[in-house]
């Protein structure tokens, strides 16, 4: 393994390293992107920092996770386009074609500034020319990671500073469970290094609920499972309308989550929308939140002495309310 110097760490003040495994299998690993004119990714590290990296790799286990949760409950997996800031996924969109791009920056257009995009829409010269109308003036992305970057595409985001990283692999074209993270995760701690296997789960909803209803969860399953915990997820129609993450409490995620909809004039859109908790609702409080904007569906963790009282409450509301034993099935990520 490489030691190669960043341009700084997670501070300016900080200098950054990152080590390369040469020798990793996954093929999605930094080491398997490249910049668009073919050489390693990392080639470019001395323009990168801390904080680079860790977009893109929370970028890549919100996107990962989003497909497998679509082929497990709908067969198939859609386009995708995520955009992470500050460690948190915080705008994505499923769909047909590279509209999708159109949509995660304009549903949070002014947090899309300095944000990593991951998607699997190939960055071709004419999405490229299109994602330039859609950012607006001077509005860079701190990166891009997509499929396939063209030559033509790369004049779309030069700039004199805020550099805008373009990574390329093919393996994001082909996203599934084959593409969840399989390799050991390890941190560093004083004195010490905790590691951990990733985690295997990828939820199945009920055969009943429908493809919209699937294909929403999935989503909203994806994002919180790439989230901080204490999380709430909310989507609608394939659009993330709210992620309220890194709440020590799950009533004051769902509170969160209420008013970020609110914020951002999509509260209309709560009605109808599916709800992913990455942790078990301990009391009722927080499900009521939820359940007076008439959202349809709730996924969450089992595990609560309250679990009955809470799952009674939401169906008082005609709220869809699927959970599975916390020991199977929770998704806390980033600690």
């Amino acid at each position: 393994m490489a030691m190669i110097a960043l341009n700084y760490g997670e501070n300016p003040q900080q200098q950054g390293f990152v080590t390369a495994d040469a020798g990793s299998q996954d093929p999605l690993a930094i080491t398997k992107f490249t910049l668009p004119d073919g050489s390693p990714a990392l080639s470019d590290a001395a323009s990168m920092s801390w904080s680079t990296l860790k977009e893109f790799d929370n970028s890549l286990e919100a996107i990962t996770r989003i497909a497998a949760a679509f082929e497990t409950n709908v067969g198939k997996v859609p386009k995708i386009a995520v955009l992470t800031s500050r460690g948190t996924p915080f705008s994505a969109v499923a769909g047909n074609s590279d509209s999708v791009i159109k949509l995660a920056i304009e549903n949070e257009f002014r947090s899309a500034f300095g944000a990593f995009l991951v998607t699997n829409v190939e960055l071709t010269e004419q999405t490229a020319y299109k994602v330039r109308q859609w950012m607006g003036e001077k509005r860079p992305f701190l990166g891009i990671a997509a499929p396939v970057v063209e030559a033509g595409a790369i004049p779309y985001f030069e700039r004199k500073a805020r550099k805008c990283h373009l990574l390329a692999n093919p393996a994001l074209s082909n996203l599934g469970r084959h593409s969840l993270r399989q390799e050991i995760l390890a941190h560093a701690i004083r004195g010490a290094t905790v590691s951990q296997q990733p985690n295997p789960y990828v939820a199945k909803f009920p055969d009943d609920w429908d493809e919209s209803l699937k294909s929403d969860m999935s989503l909203a399953w994806g994002i919180c499972a790439a989230s901080p915990s204490s999380c709430i997820t909310v989507v609608k129609d394939k659009q993330l309308i709210a992620n309220a993450a890194g709440h020590v409490q799950l009533v004051t995620a769902t509170e969160h989550a209420v008013l970020h909809a609110k914020l951002t004039q999509r509260t209309p859109l709560m009605n109808g929308a599916a709800v992913c908790s990455d942790s078990f609702f301990s009391f009722a409080d927080a499900v009521d939140h939820l359940a007076r904007h008439k959202v349809k569906a709730i996924f969450a963790p089992s595990g609560s002495v309250n679990d009955e009282e809470v799952r009674t409450h939401a169906e008082e509301f005609n709220v869809k309310f699927h959970t599975v034993p916390a020991k199977e099935g929770r998704i806390f990520y980033g600690h």
